[in-house]
């Protein structure tokens, strides 16, 4: 298959003004859609690979598309209020659909595709969709091993139909035949989906965001237009002025869509600025995309810097002698260049020049191979990031910057200027109110704060202080000059036997700053001491131990290496050193197997249901405090 590098062929048409992008993001989005086509018809909004080629989609074709779409919706007989669930990677169809829902008035919803049987089920019956658009046969086939569990879907749209020969089901039917159908739209069936794009309030329901269910089954976030449109793409266009032209800032969709965080910038966010959308022919292969997209701005998940940081690591442990002794000599110059900055001081010329030269003969080459040559703004969000994490890439010279966001709020909090100081989440972005309770939990009032919990009455009133401010769950402070600190959910404090607080996710953040950890869970409450279950970066340990010639079949034999054991113990006493004696990891044992979304191990976003975990690992939790259970036993 030949691969292109993608290459901007036509300008930017031209810079939205400050009140353009005020007044589209106060639209409805399927009338924003629509304005934004009229202003600037010929500018790219999003770039598809397919078969190695990048297929181009102007303004002008997508807002096309999107209304022959939402005709093809309106025959099937959805109408306004109706919810329809989208099931797939990123696609410029998931795109088009999701778009064409909303602009009729019905909602739309995006479901995880590492979601098991029965979250699929309770999405589609908490939602009461009528219709699913499903990328292939694999979801499909995931749809009708439900039975009749989803008695309320009538149609099935797939995008994909390649594979679906010997299916009975009548409510399957090809996306093609919505996009040209045998009889054309009329001129009255396109009025009419201008029409009801037209009748739609900004304050309407548009979206239903499933919340992650770390401790039980997922709450429906009624999102309106408005929640994401203000306070998700305008605050975004207000921090990073940067993605507003005049040239057209590439950006990689590469989450799943089903995410609030994608939704809001590669879905929503291009409306109001220059981003193109490049969506690459695998999800899987991240790093071939990057590589060909040379993205401006790139956005992911902590778990996905992290990963990238461990490969560049192994990467250099593995490359030669002179390779290794170069890097070493930018890093200690880095570092000092990079400490000078963070204490608030202008480093000295030569350390500034001794910079520089590391940058071009080390850094440069470095970031230009995971396609981060070109990138201006990194940003990271959708659950904490490891200070170790942040600092490595800055030390690289990518501008990593922390956010803060919530399903239900739409962006809290970015971090403003170049290289940050690594650990906070940021400023509050314009137009939100935060306050702190006398518990220390943070709340939250402003544009993007949701509509409630769908069906869930009760979970929404317990969501709101009885002034209105929505309760975050997050226990935090504002620092003096502004920049909002997380210390934890406010239900996750660890209290030991000795009664000293511990908040988790530092303590699991500071653990995950090796390239070598993956995941980690912290146990404390009760107990004498901190332990942890540790899941090993597979990638990282596999290149580690193969540059050793260890010899292992698969992930559990390669976890039971005792130098493997060695590797994770000498990585946790070396993190431990940044915590506090009462916070530092007395124990640990490794996880025999990945962590795996659809067996129920993780939420489809990667955060651990605690009590399933508990539940699976107890043995392994119970070795690790066997010492107290003797004592307990002799005092007996």
């Amino acid at each position: 298959m030949t691969q292109t590098t993608v290459s901007s062929v036509r300008p930017y048409e031209g810079r939205l003004d400050n009140a353009t992008k005020s007044r589209l993001a106060e639209l409805p989005i399927g009338r924003a859609i629509r304005e934004r086509a009229a202003l600037t018809p010929g500018d790219v909004v999003v770039r598809e690979q397919q078969f190695g080629i990048y297929a181009e989609h102007t303004w002008a074709q997508y807002s096309h598309d999107v209304e022959t779409f939402a005709c093809g919706l309106l025959r099937l007989g959805i109408r306004p209020g109706d919810s329809v669930a989208i099931m797939g990677d990123p696609s410029y169809l998931w795109m088009v659909a999701d778009a064409a829902i909303i602009s009729i008035g019905a909602i739309s919803f995006g479901i995880y595709t590492t979601c098991s049987t029965e979250e699929i089920a309770h999405q589609l019956n908490t939602a009461g969709a009528v219709a699913m658009i499903a990328e292939n046969q694999e979801y499909v086939d995931k749809l009708q091993a439900l039975g009749d569990q989803s008695p309320t879907v009538r149609h099935v749209v797939v995008d994909d139909t390649r594979a679906l020969f010997g299916y009975n089901d009548p409510r399957i039917l090809p996306a093609a035949q919505l996009l040209t159908p045998e009889e054309p739209y009329t001129t009255t069936e396109r009025a009419h989906v201008g029409e009801l794009a037209a009748r739609a309030s900004a304050d309407d329901v548009a979206l239903l965001v499933f919340t992650s269910g770390t401790t039980g089954q997922s709450k429906a976030a009624m999102i309106t237009h408005r929640n994401f449109m203000v306070g998700g793409a305008l605050q975004m266009c207000r921090v990073f002025p940067e993605i507003t032209g005049p040239d057209p800032r590439p950006v990689i969709c590469h989450l799943s869509l089903a995410h609030a965080f994608e939704r809001i910038v590669c879905l929503y966010s291009p409306i109001l600025t220059a981003m193109v959308v490049h969506i690459g022919e695998d999800v899987e292969d991240l790093a071939t995309t990057m590589v060909q997209s040379q993205p401006y701005f790139f956005h992911a998940v902590p778990r996905i810097w992290q990963k990238m940081a461990s490969q560049a690591v192994t990467n250099i442990d593995r490359s030669s002698p002179v390779k290794r002794w170069a890097y070493r000599r930018a890093m200690a110059v880095a570092r000092r260049e990079r400490a000078a900055r963070w204490d608030g001081k202008t480093p000295s010329l030569g350390l500034r020049a001794a910079y520089r030269l590391a940058r071009i003969c080390v850094f440069v080459p470095l970031l230009r191979k995971f396609g981060l040559g070109h990138t201006e703004i990194g940003l990271t969000a959708g659950t904490h990031t490891p200070e170790e994490v942040q600092r490595m890439w800055q030390y690289w010279g990518l501008n990593l910057i922390n956010g803060l966001g919530m399903t239900e709020v739409g962006f809290v909090a970015f971090q403003r200027g170049h290289y940050p100081v690594p650990g906070a989440v940021g400023q509050r972005v314009p137009d939100l109110e935060v306050r702190i309770a006398d518990d220390g939990e943070l709340q939250y009032r402003g544009a993007g704060v949701f509509h409630g919990y769908l069906g869930e009455p009760e979970r929404t009133a317990e969501a709101f202080t009885a002034d209105g401010w929505f309760c975050s769950g997050d226990i935090g402070t504002v620092e003096v000059g502004g920049d909002i600190v997380l210390r934890d959910r406010k239900k996750d404090i660890m209290i030991t036997a000795g009664g000293k607080n511990i908040t988790p996710s530092l303590v699991e953040n500071a653990i995950k700053g090796s390239p070598y950890i993956s995941e980690c869970v912290l146990f404390a409450d009760g107990h004498k001491y901190p332990t942890a279950l540790i899941e090993i970066d597979l990638d990282a340990v596999t290149e580690w131990a193969e540059s050793r010639s260890l010899e292992f079949t698969g992930f559990t034999s390669l976890t039971q290496l005792p130098q493997v054991v060695s590797l994770i113990d000498s990585e946790v006493q070396r993190l431990n050193e940044q915590l506090a004696r009462v916070e530092q990891v007395k124990k640990f044992r490794i996880l025999p197997k990945e962590l795996d979304p659809e067996e129920g191990d993780t939420t489809p976003t990667r955060k651990i249901r605690r009590g399933h975990f508990e539940r699976m690992f107890q043995h392994l939790i119970e070795d690790m405090y066997a010492d107290e259970r003797q004592e307990a036993q002799q005092l007996q």
